[in-house]
């Protein structure tokens, strides 16, 4: 390291889009670091882990799947139903104002 240079740390998020960038999107690894404004051996350390699954790659263990879809189904069933309600005071208002906003 450098002297008088300051190690940078980076969130999960963003490990995991700067790998998305190269092994999905395909975009070249120097670019994509250059672009991101990292060294490009660290955005290769950062490949190989995630083919291997290891590091701040590994699959979060012991996650419910069909408990996640549950919670997520019934999110959305709550927020169509929220949508539903806003488009109906919507027209209410619309109606009760002439049109007029």
């Amino acid at each position: 390291m450098v002297k008088g240079s300051k190690k940078r740390a980076y969130t999960r998020e963003f490990r995991e889009s700067a790998v998305r960038l190269v092994t999905v999107e395909k975009v070249p690894a120097v670019k994509a670091a250059a672009d991101l404004g990292m060294p490009v051996n660290t955005l290769g350390v950062w490949i190989s882990q995630s083919r291997n699954g290891k590091g701040s790659f590994t699959p979060p263990g012991g996650v419910d799947w069909e408990k996640r879809a549950r919670e997520l189904e019934a999110e959305n069933r709550r927020l169509r139903l929220e949508r539903d309600i806003l488009k109906e005071a919507t027209a209410f208002f619309a109606r009760e104002n002439g049109g007029q906003p």
